[in-house]
């Protein structure tokens, strides 16, 4: 696991949605057992993009949620 970056010190993408998909993964226990694979399904989605260059997005989140809605798009996409 990483260090979470502190506040007001420059932010790195990658480390960024390493730690979001850390998050989202200790969180899965607080959800229903049946949904705890989905949880781990969208941190997966979120590291997928985790070595892209989303430097253009500044906020943490809104990259993780772009990284999550690019997977998701795709999804129906696989396999063709």
């Amino acid at each position: 696991m990483h260090e979470p970056s502190a506040p007001g010190m420059p932010r790195n993408g990658r480390l960024d949605l390493h730690e979001t998909a850390d998050r989202w993964l200790r969180a899965r226990r607080a959800v229903p057992a049946a949904d705890q694979p989905y949880a781990e399904r969208l941190a997966e989605m979120i590291r997928a993009h985790a070595t892209d260059r989303l430097s253009a997005i500044e906020d943490p989140l809104e990259a993780a949620m772009f990284s999550l809605l690019v997977e998701l798009v795709k999804e129906p996409h696989r396999g063709e």
